[in-house]
């Protein structure tokens, strides 16, 4: 299936994508891929019941998304330095404020989703001069389709003149009920914008931050919990050579097979992840009950369910958090000590002392999914 054809224009030869194909050939391997994978968001939407569906739990998936895609990129940071920052308005680290920017991105196209404005190309511009505000890319024309060829490795993408009508054609693809399955039509337009390639900088991740959106715009999940990057960067080289075998070979069957695999693995990361939290409250919630004295009780609930929001804290970020004196935030934190559900990491800082509840930070980061 030809995928698209070479054209020279300028000094440079530019591959032009064809329209993404009506149907796609459902071998059995695919179509058993494919309730793999719709059995796996079906337990993730089971899952959510229980936990990530709160709010205090949301930016923390979201982060993991974030995280994974920007690494793919070769944007470097964890999860506990995301969170570390993510209360100040401008961390130190570039490479975290990245991060944070792809958070921010990831919550405008949500917000945007539950306005009822469609996956469109106002929202991929919005959504991309989310991403790059105050960041390396901030002089690449955040929020506008470049107009000057690029390179991506030994692809030319399109010439800057087809980049409208291409993205009106994906737009079109992406919004129409055409008869494809929606796990195989968010892989297709996956593939088919980073053909196109239309920002200067920053498209990898919006391409990926869309697979999150378009899930969601079909009802396949409710908030933007998956991170499939977590897949893609493991298997980074087969995610460019897939890609790459689209354009090469017109081999798209080979690029969903892999798609459905990383949406598998990703829900039941998720999946994982969430039961092994719930076990973890259960535990601290009784450790707070058997250990704490009952005047105590109320305070220590409400601060447990905000550390899933911000695990990592201070004496004053208790107090703020449970709009209480310091002296009750520094006693409560002393008894989350004592009984194991917070840490202190920074032994001889003597002021502004972080505290991580590490046992959640242990069960993000943990490596669940092989």
């Amino acid at each position: 299936m030809k995928s698209g054809h070479y054209e020279k224009f300028g000094e440079n030869t530019h591959f032009v994508p064809s329209p993404l194909p009506e149907s796609i050939e459902l071998d059995s391997e695919l179509l058993e891929l494919y309730g793999e994978a719709m059995n796996s968001l079906g337990k993730l939407a089971e899952a959510q019941k229980k936990i990530p569906s709160k709010r205090q739990f949301l930016d923390v998936y979201i982060a993991k998304e974030a995280i994974f895609s920007s690494q793919i990129e070769n944007i470097n940071t964890t999860l506990t330095q995301v969170l570390e920052h993510k209360s100040q308005t401008k961390p130190e680290n570039k490479d975290v404020q990245e991060v944070l920017n792809y958070i921010a991105a990831l919550h405008h196209g949500s917000r945007m989703l539950n306005n009822n404005l469609p996956i469109s190309s106002r929202l991929i511009k919005e959504c991309h001069k989310v991403l790059l505000s105050g960041v390396r890319g901030e002089s690449k024309t955040p929020g506008s389709y470049r107009k000057v060829p690029v390179f991506v490795g030994s692809l030319v993408p399109p010439p800057a003149h087809y980049i409208e009508n291409l993205s009106t054609d994906l737009e079109k693809f992406v919004n129409t009920n055409n008869g494809i399955l929606p796990l195989i039509k968010t892989g297709l337009a996956h593939v088919q914008f980073e053909t196109i390639h239309p920002f200067l900088d920053g498209n990898g991740r919006i391409g990926r931050l869309l697979i999150v959106l378009m899930l969601m715009d079909y009802g396949l999940i409710h908030e933007p919990v998956l991170y499939p990057s977590f897949f893609f960067m493991r298997y980074k080289s087969e995610y460019y050579d897939r890609l790459d075998g689209v354009r090469t070979k017109g081999d798209y069957v080979g690029w969903i097979k892999y798609f459905l695999r990383g949406i598998k693995a990703s829900a039941n990361d998720v999946v994982m992840r969430t039961w092994a939290i719930d076990e973890l409250l259960e535990d601290c919630t009784k450790k707070i009950e058997t250990n704490l004295s009952k005047a105590f009780h109320k305070n220590a609930d409400i601060l447990l369910f905000q550390l899933c929001d911000t695990p990592v804290v201070s004496i004053g970020t208790v107090a703020e958090l449970l709009k209480c004196t310091f002296t009750t935030a520094e006693k409560l934190v002393g008894n989350f000590i004592a009984i194991g559900i917070l840490e202190q990491q920074e032994r001889k800082k003597l002021r502004n002392k972080t505290y991580y509840f590490k046992r959640y930070l242990d069960i993000l980061e943990k490596d669940f999914v092989g």
